[in-house]
């Protein structure tokens, strides 16, 4: 049972996140395979930071998505096509306490307790972040290469109560 509602809601999202052309998933893209996959997809948004999505699904949509080379740096880099090149010049970079420019793809999984209307409201902001409609205004921390908003304030009574 918890194989097939993964499986489900796996085929779901990669068949809502393929009608969007922005979106650029990695892996296998067939909803109709999404019973030999694990609820997992990476992907990038054309012309976004992946750590800037990434944070923008976090502290404005409530997701927890990971962003970066998930501990898989030469596969993510193959991935990507970072040529030796690049590689060198970003680990320059990383050397001189900059991590703006690491490579990387953001992440989403599925599990038992996921629902299809969270992989809508996963959808609903991306359109925000491909249409550059979020709230917030982001700061890049340089040498974390993580993006934050100025001033964020939660209220957390919204998601629960103690």
């Amino acid at each position: 049972s918890i194989i097939e509602h993964e499986s489900e809601l796996t085929a779901y999202a990669l068949e809502k996140l393929g009608r969007m052309s922005e979106i650029i998933i990695y892996g296998d893209k067939n909803p109709e395979t999404a019973r030999e996959r694990l609820g997992v997809i990476a992907f990038n948004v054309k012309d976004v930071h992946h750590a800037l999505a990434s944070a923008i699904l976090s502290y404005e949509g409530g997701i927890g998505a990971r962003n970066g080379c998930f501990c898989a740096h030469p596969y993510v880099k193959r991935l990507l096509g970072v040529s030796s090149d690049d590689a060198k010049a970003i680990e320059s970079l990383i050397r001189a306490r900059d991590r703006s420019a690491i490579p990387g793809a953001v992440r989403v999984s599925f599990g038992l307790y996921n629902t299809k209307e969270e992989i809508d409201h996963l959808c609903d902001m991306l359109k925000m972040v491909i249409n550059k409609s979020y709230k917030g205004t982001y700061k890049l921390n340089k040498e974390r290469g993580e993006y934050h908003p100025v001033n964020f304030k939660s209220d957390f009574s919204r998601f629960f109560r103690l």
